[in-house]
């Protein structure tokens, strides 16, 4: 009995420490939905009308086209490598886009929202990923000595809408900003 304890001892601890190298389970993939997915170019909502919820932080400040292209690109390239081949790219969207046109159908948020449905039914999608840039700011650094840099800063949303059913199925909201050396050095 002496011998087997300590064999039993180091069998109990040889399968922990197996246990916790074991390989860590995968993230939990939802399905996709099932239908014709259309993915609109990325949008930059100047005034708060335009907009499919939430606020600008400054209206009237548009981003240039060329990092709108850049996203665009990027956004076809990350479902890619996804998996996700089978929908509408921002380039064929942004057609039913220059179709369709943005009518004042009472409330400011029903006029975006219908428009973006119109362009999905043009599309004859039946879910449409909306992106819209809310805020885009590069990083500005020191031109002189005098310490003023503003960090790199964006805020996006992304909408998916059921076409069909003419409803918001799922919004993203991203806001992230750069934090300066400055600020992270005191807490490393």
């Amino acid at each position: 009995m002496k011998r087997l304890f300590p064999l039993l001892i180091l069998c109990v601890f040889a399968f922990g420490v197996l246990g916790g190298c074991a390989s860590k389970s995968d993230i939990v993939k939802l399905p996709r939905p099932s239908g014709k997915i259309a993915v609109a170019g990325f949008t930059n909502p100047v005034f708060n009308w335009e907009l499919l919820a939430g606020y600008l932080p400054q209206e009237g400040k548009p981003i240039q086209q060329d990092i709108l292209q850049k996203l665009d690109a990027k956004m076809v390239g990350v479902l890619s490598k996804h998996g996700v081949t089978a929908f509408a790219r921002p380039a064929i969207t942004r057609q039913c886009q220059e179709i369709e046109v943005f009518e004042n159908l009472g409330g400011r948020r029903e006029a975006a929202f219908a428009y973006w449905v119109k362009v999905g039914q043009c599309m004859s999608a039946d879910y449409i990923l909306v992106p819209q840039i809310l805020f885009w700011q590069d990083l500005r650094g020191m031109q002189k000595a005098d310490f003023n840099i503003q960090p790199a800063s964006v805020i996006i949303d992304l909408f998916l809408i059921d076409v069909n059913n003419k409803r918001i199925i799922r919004r993203y909201h991203y806001d992230e900003t750069q934090q300066p050396l400055s600020e992270n050095v005191l807490q490393a």
